[in-house]
């Protein structure tokens, strides 16, 4: 509620120098604290964790027949019905606790330190929080998310992909010049490494080039220009989990501690790695107690016989990939196929293939672009990046929930920022589709 707590803010204030003054506006009795930088790097990393894996991903991957909501509110999902009360804590953790607000002052601290390395680790953590929020909710505020403005307007999406963009070329410069010591170990996926952020870096920017190329084609150049500097084998980008339950992986706090059954396997991956005999079934899905990898289709809701998600994914300590060599590979895979270079596609598709042990495909055209676009939904479990594929591809063929297509292209906007942001539109008022994905599949 970005709103809300800069309303807070502003009304708290007192004016009148008789109002201020040290002796007037200090708590002797109250101990002063000044966040360090590692106090403010930690819960943004974890921030990020929860909108990669908390409901913005359980909603794609029910959307997009990775899964299926066979029980309670999660039967309304899996037929697209959506409301203003669904994500509110989304929407606020893009900005406040942990969000771009906290990242802002990351940045100011360590630019005060002249820790170069720091600053772009922190510049990467912003351009992805708010990639999330335009992925997801299309127009939202950033030019005036900073924290003073009361009703921040929204930006447009593109606008705020090319802001994107800009912020992580910089980011990339500022880690070039290792100047810093950076954050060390409290960096709890690359331990401060300055050259696996700079890859990440080209991957993240090559993604969010993907994200516009379906209304500006020249991206898939832009991409492949990107992701041939990108994430290297072995370096995945996944998050931190441990048995210790405040450090766990959310599919597991939602699936086995708070909501278990309420979402199972959705039959049209479930049935895709069956019938390519592929050894991802068992690694992403367990067995049904008639010992079968059974799926749900969308308002199907078999509760008693679909198969839960892997005990393997399911572990406490299991560390979700979010940014991958994997993905890398196959966006070099996509971009290389729109422009024209089936050869290289092939390659890039085959890398992956040979990697999860499938065997290699001999596609070209239109048939290479739908195998490199299925794999990508493959590799695309559990992580919001199928919303954005799905939506520019088409890609796999889906068959929506009977008389409730087509498969939603955007979320809604939360009532808690449209009550105190006059900016936000009702719902009846917000656009069925975001400005990147104008034609529905």
């Amino acid at each position: 509620m970005i709103a809300g707590f800069v309303a807070a803010s502003v009304t708290t204030g007192c004016k009148g120098d008789f109002l201020s003054g040290p002796k007037l506006t200090t708590d002797p009795n109250k101990q002063q604290v000044t966040r360090t930088p590692d106090q403010y790097f930690v819960p943004i990393q974890a921030n990020t964790w929860f909108l990669n894996e908390g409901q913005l991903a359980r909603v794609s991957a029910i959307w997009h027949q990775e899964m299926a909501g066979v029980q309670r509110q999660f039967s309304s999902i899996d037929i697209y019905a959506q409301g203003e009360s669904d994500l509110p804590g989304e929407w606020s953790s893009v900005y406040t606790g942990g969000g771009i607000i906290d990242a802002h002052k990351l940045q100011a601290q360590v630019s005060a330190l002249g820790d170069r390395k720091y600053l772009g680790i922190a510049k990467i953590y912003e351009a992805w929080l708010i990639g999330i929020a335009a992925d997801m909710w299309g127009d939202v505020p950033y030019s005036e998310a900073d924290g003073t403005v009361a009703t921040p307007k929204l930006d447009k999406q593109m606008d705020i992909y090319a802001a994107i963009e800009t912020l992580l070329t910089s980011a990339i410069a500022d880690l070039t010049a290792g100047v810093g010591a950076g954050p060390g170990s409290a960096d709890l996926v690359y331990g401060g490494n300055a050259s696996k952020w700079i890859d990440f870096a080209h991957t993240l920017k090559a993604r969010y080039y993907l994200h516009q190329a379906e209304v500006t084609p020249a991206n898939y150049a832009l991409a492949l220009s990107e992701a041939q500097l990108g994430i290297k084998k072995g370096n995945d980008y996944t998050a931190f989990h441990s048995d210790v339950p405040a450090e766990s992986n959310l599919w597991y706090q939602f699936q086995v501690v708070d909501r278990s059954g309420y979402m199972l396997a959705g039959e049209a991956l479930v049935d895709t790695l069956k019938n390519r005999g592929d050894p991802r079934l068992a690694l992403y899905y367990a067995k049904n107690g008639a010992g079968q990898y059974v799926g749900s289709k969308p308002g199907e809701n078999l509760d008693a016989t679909a198969s839960d998600i892997s005990d393997a994914r399911l572990d406490p300590a299991f560390r979700q990939p979010l940014v991958t060599w994997r993905e890398n590979q196959l966006i070099i895979a996509e971009a290389s196929s729109k422009t024209g270079n089936d050869g290289a596609a092939l390659v890039a598709l085959n890398a992956v293939k040979s990697d999860v042990g499938v065997a290699p495909s001999a596609f070209a055209g239109p048939a290479l672009y739908a195998e490199i676009m299925t794999e990508k939904w493959i590799e695309d479990f559990q992580k919001t990046e199928v919303f954005q594929d799905y939506n520019r591809s088409c890609l796999p063929v889906l068959i929506p929930a009977p008389g409730k297509g087509p498969i939603p292209g955007r979320v809604i906007y939360p009532d808690v920022e449209r009550n105190s942001n006059p900016n936000i539109p009702v719902p009846s008022a917000q656009p069925a589709r975001n400005q990147n994905d104008p034609n529905a599949c």
